[in-house]
């Protein structure tokens, strides 16, 4: 009997369908690429060979990552106190992303920004190339796992960075996956749980998102068994809680213990950072590129509707969740979407099955439906018979070989990962150097970082961008400079400053331009260095001369 969507009208489809119903080859099997190796080749070719590539290092915080690890690798110890500033020398400072830096400066060391950029890569490659099978797995739907997770990492975009959060984007979708998997009656998968949140604390703090998950699976079970009581809830909810106390005692495995948490907790919670940090902002979708957030917001309605069949109490507060989370800070967006396309699989192929509310739709819509659920159908029988991953290893070995060689093949550059010049002051750092300018030294909080990856140790700086470390005080001081408002001189006059470095353009550029204590003494259209008359009467670098 032909598939449905066949016959007169459709020997084309019949055909196709009955290709991809055949078995392929046994070498085939191991030799062809998955749609998961597709979605990893893809965007590791993306985000590490194209022109896009840059953007992983549009954030000069992947430097001090560098240059932090390569201080914990010289010295065996992790550090307690900055090294970096010469405002703030010697004081508390909690590197709670030690781990990521000590992996990401041994790449550096052995292959240069191109390392870290096709680390980066890789690992939102196997991330999202994870989110397809996952939700293939769940759905049993081809198509709907390649549209949530081609919009999943369309929307994960806004935060592409070589930095540690992507470990985070990796670990919450392992996290959600096992709670699932435990749901769906797999009572060992927990025993993951507290292994890698001891990993994920020593990487980011996003481990605090893994206990909040853990609270939703719970409260969710709570839910369902008030709702459609079921043998076996109580002891899941038990478990559960279990599970929450061990993975929260596991978060004091970290070289500063319950001082970390407080230290994290004063820092989120403080409501002029979190207001006036970028990336904690909410997304403004006059933005194109949050866009594809946007569509999420129809999508969650729609699976809540149609697909409400198999949307569990669960699975409706991890989308609440995580729509929340979105617009909360625009950082969220990639876990919001990661979670939101895992939940929405389930309920989304019931809304366009063949089956669903067959009656009322047009015949035509019943004929695309019949066909597309073939088709999807055998595909996805394939899908699960294509499992050497050949091609895969293949590419990323002559990508790591390309990396150790410097990015050529033969005399060609093929990768050369760098901070943009047009970005961040590269010229202005090689002025620097050369005039031996080792602290005073006032700049802003981006290219701060920019400049301890460029000449640290011989300059310290001002400010950077760990603005858990200098705190809010310190932070509005420099922010009335930076703005050129009344009191932009007292940040400077407090700290001795005798150098400044600031984009042209900016209103304290504008400010000292017309101050007869300060004079352009380099300016490359991107960035201009000040120089200040000393109390000596003089305009120039004499050391100790104030």
């Amino acid at each position: 009997m032909a598939p449905a969507g066949t016959g007169k009208d459709g020997s084309v489809i019949f055909t196709l369908h009955a290709k991809l119903e055949r078995a392929p080859a046994v070498w085939l099997r191991w030799a062809l690429p998955s749609f998961a190796d597709l979605f990893f080749l893809v965007l590791v070719g993306i985000l590490a060979f194209s022109p896009i590539s840059a953007g992983l290092l549009r954030d000069a915080d992947t430097g001090v990552h560098i240059r932090n690890g390569e201080q914990i690798l010289a010295t065996h110890a992790i550090p307690r106190s900055d090294s970096f500033s010469y405002t703030r020398p010697g004081e508390p400072w909690y590197a709670w992303e030690w781990m990521y830096d000590v992996v990401i400066a041994a790449i550096h060391h052995v292959s240069g920004l191109n390392g870290v950029v096709l680390f980066t890569a890789a690992v939102i490659g196997v991330t999202f190339a994870l989110l397809f099978r996952f939700i293939l797995f769940r759905s049993g739907s081809l198509a709907v796992a390649v549209f949530l997770t081609l919009l999943a990492s369309a929307a994960a975009q806004v935060h592409m960075l070589a930095r540690p959060h992507v470990l985070s984007w990796l670990l919450t979708l392992l996290w959600v996956e096992i709670l699932c998997r435990f749901e769906d009656g797999e009572r060992w998968a927990l025993l993951w749980l507290p292994p890698l949140m001891l990993l994920w604390v020593n990487l980011h703090a996003g481990f605090i998102l893994g206990l909040g998950l853990v609270g939703i699976f719970a409260v969710g079970r709570i839910w369902s068994s008030l709702a459609a009581p079921q043998d076996g809830d109580r002891q899941k909810i038990a478990q559960l809680v279990i599970v929450f106390s061990v993975c929260l005692l596991t978060t004091l495995l970290t070289p500063y213990g319950y001082r970390l948490h407080i230290h994290v907790y004063q820092y989120l919670s403080n409501s002029f950072l979190m207001n006036n940090i970028d990336e904690f902002s909410s997304p403004n979708f006059h933005v194109p590129v949050y866009e594809y957030f946007e569509l999420f917001i129809p999508l969650v309605i729609a699976g809540a509707v149609l697909g409400r069949e198999r949307l569990t109490p669960t699975g409706f507060l991890l989308l609440l969740f995580s729509l929340h989370a979105g617009l909360y800070a625009a950082r969220n967006i990639p876990i919001s979407a990661i979670i939101m396309s895992l939940v929405l699989g389930p309920p989304m192929t019931l809304a366009i099955s063949p089956g669903s509310g067959c009656s009322s739709r047009p015949r035509w819509l019943r004929f695309l439906l019949d066909t597309g659920q073939g088709v999807s159908d055998s595909m996805t029988r394939l899908e699960s018979q294509l499992r050497g991953h050949v091609l895969v290893a293949v590419a990323m070995a002559v990508s790591v070989a390309l990396v150790l060689n410097g990015g050529r093949v033969l005399s060609k550059q093929m990768l050369a990962a760098h901070f943009d010049e047009k970005t961040f002051p590269v010229k202005a750092a090689q002025f620097i150097a050369q005039r031996g300018i080792r602290d005073h030294l006032f700049s802003s909080d981006n290219w701060g970082a920019y400049l301890i990856y460029s000449l640290y140790p011989g300059t310290k700086v001002y400010f950077d961008d760990r603005h858990d470390f200098y705190g809010e005080a310190f932070v509005k001081v420099c922010g009335e400079a930076f703005s050129g408002s009344r009191q932009w001189r007292e940040p400077l006059d407090r700290y001795q400053v005798r150098w400044v470095l600031m984009p042209v353009d900016s209103p304290l550029s504008s400010l000292l331009r017309e101050s007869q204590d300060w004079r352009a003494d380099y300016d490359d259209g991107l960035a201009i260095i000040f120089s200040r008359a000393t109390a000596c009467g003089q305009r120039g670098e004499t050391p100790g001369c104030w």
